[in-house]
């Protein structure tokens, strides 16, 4: 009779290939203990800044005697643990593929288990793990542990300690297992007796950044939940606990139910500027909320109690809220601004973690668990939209009919003060304001069409740059199974006939990432708050996120600033405006007929004046040809077949918002167009 037989490197693909970093694995025994109804555990480092040391893991939990060990821990694949059998402390168990602890386990060369079960007072199993004996064994089955038992005076609980590591920890990475406890067993229920600790020094520096709750200072709070049925109920509070918007189920969505697990939703969102913060009278400042949230902001995913990562990490935007900010900012949170947590405690496990314990498999229950949250959180923007929208109808209603009582004022006034041989001269000046007023309107009515379209211009490019990231990505993809197969059957002859084809197209799907970044980048709102802006970091921002253009045109640009940080009183918008169009016209300026193809130049200069900054933008291309100087300036106006005619104009109008004045030549210092601009620095008044 023939059995299946496992070859020791099937340990290293479940365990090393199972890890993406090394504290996801001791998060994975770290779980362990809380499935062991421990309510202490704690981790400690030892000599983990080089190569060798080791991380010891202790807890008090139930312990395992020979059966558990033998029959369970041992056992790869399989869990003894019952998903739907509740543990004395009331949890539902979160490990139950049994494949967790070999990851952190093969994290160094050996390991020593000591267990202490709660059914046997007195006594201690041991045993240990050399994974060096493994190389030598011909299938997994060869390898046997002898298991001792001995007397201890010590309380219950397991500890296991992996020696001889085969990486080190960094500062950085010490931070992040420090942040992972913290945030593992819900930090802001106060309910639950599980708080691993890390013994670390970075552990009391982030615990406090954690622990430190600013709930209390967020402009919005939101309930939401699913009950047994599937049915949703959502409503949103204040800063002063007042209830503003409360929304059934049919509010929420128009389907009969969700098909998920009962589970809650809680939102806290902030308002991170100076005047929502006077309002409440805060103690705090809004840049120490910042930095909190910067640490455990975003929506986190907690299942039966544990967090699940990637759900909720920072850069982990799972709920697509910054996606729908892009589209729709006067009105949507973004990872930076709120604080959140879904909970799930599943006990039909209908959700199911992926093998690498990172996320769930996306079946029916968890894709409507992330259809309800999106779904509350599109009510709020609707209901706050709307809110909007009547405040702003009052208010037109409220100017127009002030403009009318102001009106027959003027006349009552006129009639009633002014001698009766003046009257007519006096009325005739009131009708000649009335008409610069009407035409001041029109225009003014034209400038608003105008960045109507360009605003959906900018929201759609958004979505498509969006969107563009799901097929870069699978070019990635194609391009490394490409490499990954072409390497197995061309073995030496892949250099020569995939490398470079390959290579390219690594290098076209990274442009590509980069490019659809570039106007999400531009639409961040925080960009539009008025303030004091440094214009060398403005021009550095920019010069960087053109990059990728400058070096497929292979053009060299080269920043000329003057010493020091100049600043204007503004916003990033304007500015970035003023030198976006500016270097977009540069690169247009290359690609015409008859352009230079060889030697491409682009210099950014800043000077300083009498109380101003001269920004130069200047190009080696071929200047400003088959216009006049005062028409490119004019909305449409352009003598690129594909052009919209509208970044000179932005850039015009820009200027004049910061109090500047600007001034362009055909054909400048380098042969072609250089625009000069001149704006007034902090203090100064407008030129």
């Amino acid at each position: 009779m023939m059995h299946f037989k496992f070859s020791p490197k099937i340990l290293n693909r479940l365990g090393e290939e199972l890890v993406p970093n090394p504290d996801q694995g001791i998060i994975e025994l770290v779980k362990n203990s809380y499935d062991a109804d421990a309510t202490e555990c704690t981790v400690k480092l030892v000599n983990t800044s080089a190569i060798g040391g080791s991380i010891i893991i202790s807890d008090n939990g139930v312990g395992m005697d020979i059966n558990a060990i033998s029959e369970g821990w041992l056992v790869l694949g399989r869990s003894k643990k019952d998903a739907n059998e509740i543990t004395p402390l009331g949890r539902r168990p979160v490990g139950n593929k049994g494949l967790g602890r070999l990851a952190a386990l093969q994290q160094g060369s050996q390991v020593i288990l000591k267990t202490r079960p709660k059914n046997e007072p007195g006594i201690e199993y041991s045993l240990t793990i050399d994974w060096h004996d493994f190389q030598e064994a011909d299938v997994v089955e060869d390898i046997a542990f002898d298991v001792q038992k001995s007397s201890t005076n010590e309380r219950q609980g397991t500890n296991i300690k992996i020696n001889n590591l085969k990486n080190t920890f960094s500062n950085r990475d010490i931070k992040r297992l420090a942040r992972e406890l913290l945030l593992l067993a819900d930090p802001f229920d106060s309910n639950i007796a599980f708080r691993p600790q890390l013994i670390a020094p970075e552990f009391s520096d982030i615990a406090k950044q954690v622990n430190d709750s600013y709930f209390e200072n967020a402009e919005y709070r939101l309930y939401s939940h699913i009950n047994s049925q599937g049915i949703a109920e959502a409503k949103l509070l204040d800063w002063k606990g007042d209830l503003l918007f409360h929304a059934q189920h049919k509010d929420i969505t128009q389907e009969p139910s969700y098909k998920t697990s009962l589970a809650k939703f809680e939102l806290w969102i902030f308002l991170l500027n100076p005047q929502s913060f006077s309002a409440k009278n805060s103690s705090v400042s809004a840049t120490v909320v910042r930095k909190w949230l910067a640490e455990v902001g975003n929506v986190h995913l907690y299942h039966r109690n544990l967090r699940v990562k990637p759900y909720g990490d920072q850069g982990d935007d799972w709920l697509k809220l910054n996606y729908a900010r892009a589209r729709n900012p006067e009105v949507r949170p973004s990872t930076s601004t709120v604080i959140g947590r879904v909970i799930v405690n599943d006990p039909d496990n209908k959700l199911i973690q992926k093998t690498d314990r990172l996320g769930f498999i996306e079946n029916e229950a968890f894709l409507e668990l992330k259809r309800f949250t999106t779904d509350v959180l599109d009510w709020i923007a609707k209901e706050r939209l709307k809110t909007i929208e009547n405040k702003r109808e009052i208010v037109k209603q409220q100017s127009s009919h002030q403009v009318t009582v102001a009106k027959a004022r003027i006349e009552e006034v006129i009639k009633e003060e002014v001698p009766e041989e003046s009257r007519e001269i006096v009325l005739r000046v009131v009708q000649q304001y009335e008409s610069a007023k009407e035409v001041e309107t029109k225009v003014l009515r034209e400038d608003l069409q105008l960045y109507r379209s360009l605003a959906t211009a900018g929201t759609t490019a958004a979505v498509f740059a969006h969107e563009s990231g799901k097929p870069v990505t699978l070019i990635e993809k194609i391009a490394k199974r490409i490499e990954k197969k072409g390497q197995e059957s061309l073995k030496e002859k892949y250099q020569n006939v995939l490398e470079e084809p390959v290579t390219k197209l690594y290098q076209i799907a990274k442009s590509l990432l980069r490019f659809s970044n570039f106007p999400l980048h531009l639409l961040k709102r925080e960009k539009r708050r008025t303030g004091v802006v440094n214009i060398h970091s403005v021009i550095d921002d920019v010069v960087e996120l053109f990059q990728p253009f400058f070096d497929d045109g292979k053009i060299k640009v080269n920043r000329k600033k003057l010493d020091g940080e100049p600043c204007i009183y503004g916003s990033t918008a304007l500015l970035e405006a003023i030198v976006t169009n500016l270097l977009t016209n540069t690169i247009n300026a290359f690609n015409v007929e008859g352009g230079r193809n060889e030697g491409r130049k682009v210099i950014i200069s800043t000077e300083t004046g009498e109380g101003y900054v001269r920004l130069k933008v200047l190009d080696n291309g071929l200047g400003i040809r088959d216009i006049k100087l005062d028409e490119i300036w004019l909305p449409g106006r352009t003598t690129r077949q594909s052009g919209t005619g509208l970044g000179l104009t932005i850039v015009k109008d820009s200027v004049s918002d910061l109090g500047g004045k600007i001034q362009v030549i055909a054909n400048g210092e380098l042969g072609g167009a250089e625009f000069v601009i001149e704006l007034p620095l902090v203090g100064k008044k407008p030129l």
